[in-house]
Parts: structure tokens; sequence; C-alpha cells
């Protein structure tokens, strides 16, 4: 067999000695596994968080191949990509779906999560989260009798698509599901991690109130749309600034790094391509902490959050904020002694605390099924008001054909007060392991 010539196996550098190697290595499905399942937690976070800084298609492909879904998990998915949106129906056997019979179900579930994935804008894919999504989706259905449908969103990475176009992404995608498909956001649940986190809070922006993007007291203007039953956010980035404690303590360790937000702001806000003063998500922290979360969603928000993250300061105080500013919306967190998204990226909890990863599944499907119940005690009360309305008017028509006389008509009164929220029977601030 004839030998390479010597300078041949010069002419690669070391990235790209380790960008095969890394090819050959997580491509063995074999070898992810075992690295997913017996790999100590601490390990998985150090990959992490250096794949997370990788050169874009090492950091892709490996990030790809450790989180894609099993063979058992298959056979939830059934996989879209046309013009009106790219992404995935997760429900029980929905692989053996026709796309039009997958539509129907998302149609005609009881609650949709509309889901868009994190991965710092430059990874990830909306198949990352199968043990999560599964986990949801059978304890609404087994503690709740909720038949519930994960509609999990692609968008553009970074750095071969920038801001804003990731956002005008899921945006298309949100539009098609309530406008085309006819979906009632009332029965949504708007879900997103990390970078996905802050792209679903610019998107439910744009939609109802796009004056929010520069303006913190702006008020809604789309009320041809309900607004979505609930957020949830894990581990959002909810401020691009790196100043706050937690940065400070914890920028060494987390998945989150300064050298990641250094990619970030060249690949994904791209500043060449992007004027500063233009962008929306740079400013949202402070828009939507003037009472500006109240026009973009009604009902609940349930946050989960590491405290041994960069981001737990910047969320924790946005927590507080929208709780302080606003009666409309019911805030709950969830936090334990972990890195970011830990409630998402479970490979990085200690075998010893995975249990607490059950309850929080438990925690999510009754904050949801409290939010669709909320929604439909709501919608009661608007069409008891309507119908009382109606009545009102039709004994003053009847009042005035039998006296011949003009009486003014009085509108029912629209001033009393809804039936106390139906949250999750849960503290305002979760403690978990």
């Amino acid at each position: 067999m004839a030998s390479l010539p010597a300078d041949f196996l010069f002419c690669f550098s070391v990235i790209d000695y380790l960008v095969i190697f890394a090819v050959l290595f997580l491509t063995m499905d074999l070898a992810r596994q075992q690295l997913k399942k017996n790999a100590p937690a601490a390990i998985v976070q150090q990959t992490i968080r250096t794949l997370m800084t990788s050169p874009g298609p090492v950091a892709r492909l490996a990030i790809h191949d450790l989180t894609k879904p099993t063979s058992s998990q298959k056979k939830w998915i059934k996989r879209f990509d046309n013009h009106h949106w790219k992404g995935a129906i997760i429900a029980p056997d929905a692989k053996k779906d026709s796309e039009q019979a997958a539509l129907d179900r998302l149609k005609n579930a009881e609650l949709v999560i509309y889901e868009i994935h994190g991965g710092g804008f430059r990874v990830g894919h909306c198949l990352m989260y199968m043990e999560a999504f599964i986990s949801w989706l059978t304890i609404l259905k087994k503690n709740h009798n909720i038949n519930a449908v994960i509609m999990s969103v692609e968008y553009g990475l970074a750095p071969k698509v920038c801001y804003p176009a990731p956002v005008m992404d899921c945006i298309g995608s949100y539009q098609y599901l309530t406008g085309e498909l006819g979906v009632s956001p009332s029965k949504i649940i708007v879900s997103g991690d990390s970078a996905g986190g802050i792209i679903s809070l610019e998107m439910l922006c744009h939609i109802y109130a796009p004056g929010l993007l520069t303006n913190p007291h702006a008020q809604r203007t789309n009320f041809d749309l309900d607004l979505p039953a609930g957020i949830l956010l894990s581990s959002p980035v909810v401020s691009v600034n790196q100043t706050s404690e937690s940065w400070k303590k914890y920028a060494g360790s987390d998945i989150v790094s300064h050298k990641l937000f250094e990619l970030v702001i060249k690949e994904y806000i791209a500043l060449k391509k992007n004027k500063l003063d233009k962008m929306a998500m740079l400013s949202l922290f402070n828009n939507l902490s003037h009472g500006g979360m109240e026009q973009i969603c009604q009902g609940s928000m349930l946050f989960f959050v590491g405290e041994k993250e960069v981001f737990s300061d910047d969320i924790f105080a946005f927590a507080d904020i929208i709780k302080k500013t606003t009666s409309k919306l019911k805030v709950n967190v969830c936090k334990a002694q972990y890195a970011h998204d830990w409630y998402l990226i479970r490979e990085i909890v200690r075998q010893e605390d995975k249990p607490m990863l059950k309850r929080c599944d438990e925690i999510v499907a009754k904050w949801c099924d409290r939010a669709v119940q909320y929604q439909l005690g709501l919608k009661h009360q608007q069409q008891q008001q309507m119908a009382d309305h109606l009545q009102q008017q039709q004994l003053v028509e009847k009042e005035d054909d039998e006296s011949f006389e003009i009486a003014e008509t009085v509108p029912a009164s629209t001033s009393e007060k809804l039936p106390p929220s139906r949250t999750p029977d849960i503290t305002s601030t979760l403690v978990l392991a």
C-alpha cells in the first residue's frame, strides 16, 4: 500500500486534526451513549463548555450528535421542512402520522407547547431535549388528562444566519400556527431556553406590541390574536450585560463564558451588519421591566434558573421586577444549585439529584394545566359578560317597544373582578436540591 507523502501530513493544522478526531469520535453512537449515561456530570459540563466555543462546524456537529434523539424517542417525532416552517411536531407515535394527520393533531390539541431551543445562537436543534419533551407530554396526559402536542421550531444559526433572521423565523412559524392552522394562543405555552428565551420574548413583542422593542412604556397594538396562556423560560438570556456578580463568580465554570459571548457578538449580533441602536434584543431587559410583560402574555410565567450560572442575578432581577410591575401575571421561579440550563441539559445534573428532574416535570405539567384552566375560566367569564350584555340590551329594547319611549341603553358593567388566577399551588420561589 502506498504511503502518503510526508509533507501531506503537515498540510493540516492542529485544529484540522481536532476536527477530524471530533467527527470520528462523536459520530459513534455507542460512544455518545456512554458519554451521556456514564460520564460524571462535571465532565459533561466542561465538555459542553468547551464545545460551545469551538469552531462552528465542530461545535454544531458535536452538540447535534450528543443531543440527537435515541431510537426509542424517534417514534414521537414528525419532521417538517416547508415554506411555512421548519421543525418538528412531537406527540405519541407521531412518526407514523402523515403530515396532514400530524397537523390535525396540532390543531385539535388541548395544549400546544411552542418550543424555541437554545444553543448560544450558534448550535442546537429542535429535538435536543427529547427526554424533557416526552416527560412533559406523558405527565400532562397521565396526571391531568391533557392531550398536548409540542411544536418545536428550527431557526437559522450563526454565523451563517445573524440577527434578526432567527427571530423572524420564529415569528413566521408562530403566525402559521395561529393563523393558517387556527390554533388559539389561549391554549399555547411559549417555551424557550437560553438563547431561545430571549428569541421568544422578542418574537412576542414583534407580534403583540412592536413598540416595546424601542419604548418601555409602549402598549399592545395587536388585539386580533389572543395572548399566549403562559411563558416557560429555562435559563433565559434576559440581558447581554456581563457585569453582574454571578458573571464574576461563575464565568470560569459555567457552560456560558465570556468567550462564548464574544462569539455571539461577532457571529450573531454581527455589528458589521447591524447598527447597535437598532438592536431590540439589547434593550429587552429594560423595556419589559416596566410592565411590558403583560402586553405580551396573560396568565403566568415559569422560570428555571441555575444558582451557579452567570445569568442567575439577571434572571432573578427580571422575575422580581415583573412581579412588582404587574398584577396580571403570576410569576414562579424554580432554582437549583447547578449551572446554566440544568433543567433541560440533564446530563449536567448529578445522579443522586436526578429525581428532582421528575419533580420539575410534574411542576411544569401542573403549571400548564392551571394555565389552560385559567384561560378556560377567563373565556367563560367573557362569554358570560357578553351574554349578560346582550340580555340587558334585549330587555331595554323590549321596554322601548312596550312604552314607545326612547330609553338610553346602559352597557353591562365590565368592572367585575376576575376570579382568582388558577395558577400552580407552588411557592413563589421553589428551591430544589
